[in-house]
């Protein structure tokens, strides 16, 4: 039976740190003692052994606020192609959710990507370059799914992972996704977050909260579609018809969706406006007119 342990004793610890070194470091020409960080002495360290007891794999968990990072996860190549690395990816996804973050990140070389979005993590962005020469994809993966969306709850989550990530904004504005049903996407906000000194929400984070929520639709649209673009707002508009003194929901329908998004399909941008209407409780309070264009892609 495989199996994967913490490392403890100064012996134990010396056959992880070898194969670390061993399987990440060895093969550029670093000599050993270039596998270890400052972040070792309050990290989380495991080890896969086979059957036999041969130390097979090695993967950390870092810690740190809301977050979780696996870094230095490798495997002896003999041994992959097994779903072992899947079940050391688990293990470790396993103590960051006992250790209550709430998502777990990681840089991926990039022909491991295709292996950690089997794992369900999420590309968002370029990650750093090892050693000068080696490209990495950060990845994400949200470990408290929505329970309040019942059509497509992971994407929602994935969605709130990426503003989190990208849009610092977001979490201070409190915004969480309400509704989504492949047609329609809410999004409210924390009202107390935002208030100005009348009590009543700032204008600026009504303004961000409707093209938040544009922003949304169209991502979760993409995805609907098995596209991948790029958005950016072009030209916003914004009718302000009372205070918001209650909780503020921003509503937007699709409106011709999945059609104006066909560009995509022929590399061409996508142009196209979207209205979303914010509520103070039951009662319209604002109206916004986004043009959103979404760009093919320059990601690999």
């Amino acid at each position: 039976m495989y199996r994967v342990v913490t490392p403890q004793t100064e012996s134990e610890l010396d056959v992880y740190y070898k194969l670390r070194w061993e399987l990440l470091r060895k093969p550029f020409n670093f000599p050993p003692g270039s596998e270890r960080d400052e972040y070792d002495s309050v990290a989380i360290h495991r080890m896969m052994l086979a059957p036999d007891g041969t130390p097979i794999a090695v993967g950390r968990l870092f810690v740190g606020g809301d977050e979780a990072q696996i870094r230095f996860m490798a495997m002896l190549p003999e041994y992959r192609g097994q779903g072992l690395g899947m079940r050391m990816v688990a293990d470790l996804e396993q103590l960051a959710c006992e250790e209550k973050v709430k998502r777990l990140v990681m840089n991926a070389r990039q022909e491991a990507v295709e292996f950690y979005r089997r794992c369900g993590f999420l590309e968002v962005g370029e990650g750093p370059v090892s050693f000068g020469r080696i490209p990495h994809r950060q990845m994400i993966k949200s470990l408290s799914p929505l329970q309040t969306i019942e059509y497509r709850p992971q994407w929602c989550q994935d969605l709130t992972t990426r503003w989190a990530r990208g849009i610092p904004i977001s979490e201070k504005m409190g915004v969480h996704i309400t509704h989504y049903d492949g047609q329609t996407f809410h999004l409210k906000a924390n009202l107390a977050a935002n208030l100005n000194v009348h009590d009543t929400m700032f204008a600026g984070s009504i303004y961000s909260q409707c093209v938040l929520a544009g922003w949304g639709l169209i991502w979760l649209q993409l995805k609907e579609e098995g596209l991948v673009g790029d958005t950016v707002l072009a030209e916003g508009d914004i009718k302000y018809y009372r205070p918001v003194t209650k909780e503020p929901e921003a509503r937007v329908a699709r409106e011709g969706m999945p059609a104006v998004l066909q560009p995509l399909r022929e590399g061409k941008s996508a142009k196209f406006s979207l209205k979303i209407k914010l509520f103070s409780g039951s009662q319209l309070a604002a109206e916004f007119l986004g043009r959103y264009v979404v760009q093919p892609s320059k990601r690999s």
